[in-house]
């Protein structure tokens, strides 16, 4: 994939990411400087949609993400998160990280979500004891259609603690970075609606496991950002 091509295909995700609408040439244009015409930009953007990075779901309308170029945003994502030190002084990020060091595991669940404004989960790695918080967060942003889709999303939150016990072996055992489930991939929840961030931190010499669980437009940067500054108090 070549320099401008990624980065049209980026810009796409990011509008879509915004605004949940699909992208055409024409917005991308406007609100972007490729250094190339419109017609340049929707070749692009057919020879994306031919790839499987984007999909077209009217033959004249715009484009919107697939899982494979979701996945390919994420890695993007990650090898551009931004220092935390900005953000490292604001009180209630400091206050988010006391929680987590002082071993109140569910108060950091707890605020965790309500800073993500989605579905956190927490677990220590030698308990069997599950936090989770946010479930009202994670339905107000999902662009939900059908009742399958919601009965769905219902099934993932009751199956939640039993698929996080069983893998929490297997995560806790080495998370270089934060993983990311896209859709169908994730191992803890089934969706295709859904996106499952996941973290691990040394704290006090027990490991804990951390999820953010939202849709696939959720806001990666953000969240990555959070992460990382977490690892700051790592003990």
């Amino acid at each position: 994939m070549t320099t401008r091509t990624a980065s049209i295909l980026e810009a796409a995700i990011k509008e879509y990411i915004r605004s949940g609408q699909p992208v055409s040439s024409r917005e991308l244009e406007k609100q972007h400087d490729f250094g190339v015409k419109e017609a340049t930009i929707r070749n692009e953007l057919n020879r994306l949609t031919k790839d499987g990075f984007l999909a077209q779901l009217h033959t004249s309308g715009g484009r919107v993400p697939t899982d494979k170029g979701y996945q390919f945003f994420v890695g993007k994502t990650l090898d551009n998160v931004a220092s935390s030190n900005k953000i490292l002084n604001q009180p209630r990020y400091s206050r988010l990280a006391d929680n987590l060091r002082k071993d109140s595991l569910r108060d950091f669940v707890d605020a965790f979500s309500n800073e993500v404004k989605l579905l956190g989960v927490g677990q220590r790695e030698k308990e069997k004891t599950i936090y989770k918080s946010g479930l009202d967060e994670l339905f107000v942003r999902l662009d939900l259609e059908t009742k399958s889709e919601f009965q769905e999303i219902v099934r993932d939150f009751e199956m939640l603690d039993e698929r996080f016990d069983n893998l929490k072996n297997k995560i806790f055992r080495s998370l270089p970075e934060p993983q990311v489930f896209i859709g169908k991939k994730s191992p803890i929840t089934d969706s295709e609606n859904l996106s499952v961030i996941m973290d691990s931190y040394d704290i006090g010499g027990h490991k804990v496991l951390i999820a953010i669980i939202g849709p696939k437009r959720m806001d990666y940067n953000k969240n990555f950002n959070l992460l990382k500054l977490l690892h700051e108090y790592d003990e």
